[in-house]
């Protein structure tokens, strides 16, 4: 047996550990029979979603956890463009729109994107682990690591954006809201 790297799987004296996050099983001997049950274990701790593996999945947001800073001038909260998923702010500026209006809209602008995130989220989430389990597989079939290090996918991430909601073209903003559109106002004096 040689001394590769399997993800998630670490060689100890004497025995093979399994390490998810804070879950973990140890197997007594090194041998490749042992190595190939606890690949086996491995896969059904992924299999069964309660542990996603490191890099290949996405977050969801929870709606309710919903943070907004004021800054004085203005009120902001932090999102994700969802073309290419890059941080950034929604912001009201209070001389449009006065706090007691500003706040609420800014929670529902935030709720309208969480939700549409968390739609293309899922999908992600699907395709990546099915593609994550088909190494997982083969890396039990032939005891030979062949799961790569999991990174970001830009080009199916926006691949489904635009399935899942449509044209960029469609919206006025990088967040894709439509319905919790912010009004503001610029009150004459």
């Amino acid at each position: 047996m040689s001394q590769d790297k399997f993800t998630n799987i670490y060689r100890l004296p004497g025995s093979i550990q399994i390490r998810i996050g804070k879950w973990q099983q140890t197997f007594r001997g090194t041998s490749d029979i042992v190595l190939h049950q606890a690949i086996q274990v491995r896969n059904k701790q992924f299999k069964s979603k309660m542990l996603s593996p490191t890099g290949w999945v996405v977050n969801l947001f929870d709606s309710s956890d919903i943070s907004i800073t004021h800054h004085g001038k203005y009120i902001q909260t932090a999102m994700r463009a969802l073309i290419d998923r890059k941080v950034a702010y929604k912001r009201i500026y209070l001389s449009t729109m006065p706090l007691d209006q500003a706040e609420p809209a800014l929670i529902e602008f935030k709720q309208e994107w969480i939700q549409k995130h968390n739609r293309v989220a899922k999908k992600y989430n699907q395709i990546k682990l099915k593609e994550f389990l088909r190494y997982a597989i083969e890396e039990q079939e032939t005891l030979y690591p062949s799961i790569p290090e999991g990174k970001f996918d830009r080009a199916l991430w926006n691949k489904l954006v635009v399935s899942e909601l449509g044209s960029a073209k469609k919206y006025n903003n990088p967040f894709f809201v439509k319905r919790a559109q912010i009004k503001q106002t610029v009150e004459a004096e």
